[in-house]
Formats: structure tokens, C-alpha cells, sequence
């Protein structure tokens, strides 16, 4: 079995003034720390290069919004919508996404290292050629996510949902995907080198190479 992932947890402070995402519009610079924010509506806008660090997010909403470029540190977000968020080329880094909606959120070419999804909603999601570096997938419906060229590194999937799920030109060594369900899956047999699979999976991928199999 593949080895468990090592998750560095989002660093927050013990009180957490709040504020209004107003603040951080108001900022010059665009940034924003050891704050909580609740109830947010920041929804169709364009926001480039913002910074969050130490923050508390919940039940928010950023859908259709575009931050390319943004750096998110420290930061835990719940029950919150990014649906058709744009985080292309961002920074992500021991940030936990919890009960989220993330439909067709775009974190292509992004970096992420020391994140948790758990129990978020990621279908359709855009991942093409990002860093994922010690991330956490656990519960999350992944449907139609794009893999395309992610340069994965103790990366865990638990008993997420990867129906037709695109993971070509992406390696899987190391990973563990037997908890993991999907009717369809675009998965090139080079990926699996090195992945764990299920005995259900691994006769499945046999059938595809044309092997006969006994029960």
C-alpha cells in the first residue's frame, strides 16, 4: 500500500479578528491576514495577484471569479462556492478546502503544496499541468477533472469519485487510487507504473490490454 501522505496543516492563529472582504479590496496591495471572513459574496469580478495568509473563510462565494496568480497561505475555507473560479498560476500552500463547491474551479499551472480537499464537490475541475505536491483528495467528487500534464508528488486520493477523470501524460507512481470509483477513466497504462489499484481495478486494466482473465 502506498505510503501516507504528510499534510502540513494551515498554521491560524488562536483569535482571529473579523473582517469583511471590503478590507481587502481597500488594501492596496491586495492583501489580507489573521482574519475571518464569513458570508462574502465576490461573484462574475476580476482580482489579480491578491494575497491571503491566516484566514478563515466560510460560506463564501467566488463563483465565476478570476484571481489569477493569487497567493493562499494558512488558509482553511468551508461550505464555500468557487464554481468557474479562475486560480491559474497561483500559490497554494497549507490551505484546507472543506464541504466547497469547486465545480470548474481552473487551478492549471498552480501550485499547490500542503493542501487538503475533503468532502468538496470538483467536477470538472482544470488541474492541466499544475505542481500538486502533498495534497489530500479524500471524499470529493472529481468527475471529468483534468490531469492533464499535473506533475503529482505524495499525492493521496481517498475514496473519491474519478469518473472519466483525464490523467494523460500524468504519473501516477507511488499513489494509491484502490479506494477511488469510476465507470470510465481516461488513465494511459504508463500512469499506472507504480500505482496502487484495487484487484477490481487492476482486472479491468488487464481487459484493456486484451488479457484474458480467469475468475
Amino acid at each position: 500500500m502506498a505510503a501516507k501522505t504528510k499534510i502540513m496543516a494551515p498554521q491560524l492563529p488562536v483569535a482571529l479578528d473579523e473582517a469583511d472582504w471590503e478590507d481587502l479590496l481597500r488594501d492596496e496591495d491586495h492583501e489580507l491576514a489573521s482574519a475571518m471572513i464569513n458570508g462574502a459574496l465576490f461573484e462574475h469580478e476580476v482580482m489579480e495577484r491578491c494575497t491571503l495568509s491566516k484566514m478563515l473563510i466560510r460560506g463564501c462565494s467566488f463563483a465565476h471569479t478570476t484571481f489569477e496568480r493569487m497567493d493562499m497561505t494558512d488558509t482553511v475555507l468551508e461550505n464555500c462556492d468557487l464554481s468557474n473560479t479562475v486560480l491559474t498560476k497561483g500559490i497554494i500552500h497549507r490551505v484546507h478546502f472543506k464541504d466547497c463547491k469547486l465545480i470548474g474551479i481552473n487551478l492549471s499551472k498552480a501550485n499547490l503544496g500542503h493542501v487538503t480537499f475533503e468532502n468538496c464537490v470538483m467536477n470538472l475541475s482544470d488541474l492541466v499541468e499544475a505542481s500538486i505536491k502533498q495534497v489530500k483528495f479524500t471524499g470529493c467528487s472529481m468527475q471529468t477533472a483534468n490531469f492533464y500534464g499535473c506533475k503529482f508528488k505524495d499525492v493521496e486520493l481517498h475514496e473519491c469519485d474519478l469518473n472519466e477523470a483525464d490523467f494523460t501524460d500524468t504519473s501516477l507512481k507511488g499513489m494509491d487510487i484502490s479506494t477511488c470509483t469510476y465507470e470510465r477513466i481516461d488513465m494511459p497504462m504508463q500512469a499506472l507504473v507504480g500505482c496502487t489499484v484495487s484487484t477490481e481495478q487492476a482486472i479491468g486494466f488487464a481487459k484493456l490490454l486484451g488479457l484474458k482473465v480467469k475468475y
